[in-house]
């Protein structure tokens, strides 16, 4: 089984003095022509579906759907259901596909937009533990990736 610890990602909030963390994985993902682009997802259990702006992803030369999903919108933005074919850069060779939803106009940056990655495709898969064990090398702890 392949797998992979990346530390957790935090900042102190200066108002209050909170660490907050977060969890970052670096996927390599297949583009039109073929090669192999890396983009930093967030890791969010509390996501049903990856998403990733459509714009960035039209810039990035990634396969995504000419038309939005009629009635479908995210936060008053267009969607269009696609696949990312990805690796997770660390680990083997491994591709994975998982459903992703490309959100906004391709044609229209989104402002302060995360590409997020989700539950739903990705946890059939993939294996994720939050471990907050602190070290050295991850003061607030890991995410473990484990292939399944």
């Amino acid at each position: 089984m392949s797998r992979l610890e990346v530390p957790l990602v935090f900042r102190r909030l200066s108002t209050t003095s909170d660490v907050l963390v977060r969890a970052e994985l670096k996927l390599a993902i297949k583009t039109n022509r073929g090669a192999w682009e890396t983009v930093d997802f967030l890791v969010d259990s509390g996501t049903e579906m990856t998403t990733m702006p459509a714009a960035e992803a039209k810039d990035l030369d990634l396969p995504i759907p000419k038309r939005p999903v009629f009635g479908l919108n995210f936060q008053g933005l267009e969607v269009r259901s696609g696949l990312l074919r990805a690796r997770i850069v660390g680990m083997d060779a491994t591709e994975y596909l998982f459903p992703c939803y490309f959100l906004g106009d391709p044609n229209v940056p989104l402002v302060k937009a995360r590409n997020l990655l989700g539950l739903t495709g990705v946890i059939n898969q993939i294996r994720f533990t939050f471990d907050g064990t602190h070290s050295v090398v991850a003061p607030c702890g890991v995410l473990v990736v484990e292939k399944k």
